[in-house]
């Protein structure tokens, strides 16, 4: 049937109206196509100059194989100096060596990780006994499935406690916190699985199953736990650095089992001297662990506590159980870079040392705290440690310093450190009641 003139006009309006509707959605389509690429190749310039800018500044010295090896050699070696202090009976200075460790890191195939590293001597604390760690220290592989799925086989840290994650180079003190070096799980064998989800939250997450419990349990007389699983979760609310609150919060646990061997201790800070004795335990040893910490411009905050309970199953007399051998650790630490740097980490100098300027300084402070409770024993017989020995005890410590970095290889650090103890019957330094005041210089060189 042939179209009426007016539905002919109607035909051919709606036709220039569609045509016209096209045509704008062809140009807000072309003109967000070239805004969009325009932005990739703004990106990509981004991208090139920042890969030109840092393609002569490796961290590491090391060679490469094409895309598919890469390999880095790192080490470190740290010296300290300790003043005389007459309350501990040490009427010189006293040089010892700390750290002294080289090893190589690297990648394989873009997708696999690993490092090997390894000490060539005994450290202070190995070689009076407070620590029993082998010469290995971290040796692992590291491959990542997708962006949320890490994992790792080897020999490396529990993943427990914001301090003792972190590295030996990175540390704002010379000494970690005592809870840290005390509670802490620290380094062994093991499998452990590891990643970040950014929705709707940057969320953290990292679980690993080891043959034993960390190396920091085990020193001269002691064994350490076996069978060992830890986990810790970081949430970090506000992903934007600029935020007025970019601030971490950590959720830490651990679970091995001990086999009737003795069990922790309290120790000074440097390892002076021991103000609760080890006593024997059976049975699950619980860890766990919270932190927050704030970084903003140059200064930065942290605090952390973590509480440890180790079982004594079957202990008693008459086969019956006792009271848990319970202890707790804190500390707050705070950070100021002098020089302006941002804190992330280690401070990398904006002018370092006898290159444009004088390197950066940062001041910083710690208080902190070890407590170990009550622990009763029915009688004194069979080996057990007194009672009196047994009654609860802590130490208070707090810690000034000044670290200056003069580039990115060289430390210096410098700390004064005031220590008291509850029970000065149980201190290194009875005579000065339970207090004493440490002055330690670090140099620390690394790869």
């Amino acid at each position: 049937m042939p179209l009426s003139r007016s539905r002919w006009r109607l035909a051919i309006g709606s036709c220039l109206v569609v045509l016209s509707l096209a045509r704008t959605t062809f140009a807000q389509s072309a003109a967000e196509q070239t805004q969009h690429d325009n932005s990739d190749a703004t990106k990509t310039k981004k991208k090139l100059k920042a890969a030109k800018r840092g393609a002569g500044k490796r961290k590491h010295p090391g060679f490469r194989v094409g895309k598919a090896l890469t390999i880095d050699l790192s080490g470190r070696i740290e010296g300290d100096l300790r003043q005389a202090t007459p309350a501990l009976g040490y009427d010189a200075v006293q040089p010892q060596w700390q750290d002294r460790r080289i090893g190589v890191k690297g990648t394989a195939f873009q997708r696999i990780s690993f490092e090997v590293s390894r000490e060539l001597g005994q450290d202070f604390e190995t070689k009076i006994g407070l620590s029993e760690k082998t010469a290995w220290r971290d040796v692992y592989a590291r491959t990542w499935l997708t962006k949320t799925i890490n994992i790792q086989a080897g020999r490396f840290k529990l993943p427990f406690g914001l301090e003792e994650m972190t590295g030996e180079t990175d540390l704002d003190f010379i000494y970690r916190s005592l809870a840290s070096r005390v509670l802490a799980p620290g380094r062994d064998g093991g499998v452990g699985i590891d990643g970040k989800l950014r929705a709707p939250r940057r969320i953290g997450y990292a679980v690993g199953f080891f043959t034993r419990d960390g190396s920091n349990a085990r020193t001269s007389q002691t064994e350490g736990g076996r069978d060992g699983v830890a986990g810790r979760v970081t949430v970090s609310p506000f992903e934007t650095p600029k935020s007025v609150a970019p601030f971490t919060i950590g959720f830490s646990a651990a679970r091995s089992h001990v086999d009737d061997n003795l069990g922790l201790r309290g120790r000074t800070v440097i390892g002076d001297g021991i103000f609760f004795d080890r006593s024997y335990v059976n049975g699950a040893r619980q860890r766990f662990a919270t932190d927050l910490s704030w970084a903003n411009g140059p200064a930065s905050l942290a605090t952390e506590y973590i509480w440890d309970s180790d079982q004594r199953l079957g202990m008693g007399f008459n086969g019956d159980n006792l009271p848990g051998i319970r202890a707790g650790g804190w500390y707050v630490a705070g950070t100021w870079a002098l020089t302006g740097e941002r804190k992330h980490g280690r401070l990398e100098p904006r002018r370092e040392f006898l290159g444009q300027g004088i390197g950066a300084f940062e001041v910083v402070a710690r208080y902190e705290g070890l407590r170990f409770n009550n622990a009763s024993y029915p009688g004194e017989i069979f080996g057990f440690p007194t009672a009196a020995s047994l009654q609860a005890n802590s130490e208070r410590a707090t810690t000034v310093g000044l670290n200056w970095y003069l580039n990115r290889y060289a430390k210096v650090q410098g700390d004064v450190i005031h220590e008291a103890i509850a029970d000065p019957e149980r201190s290194p330094a009875p005579s000065t009641g339970g207090r004493f005041t440490s002055l330690v210089v670090r140099l620390q060189f690394r790869l």
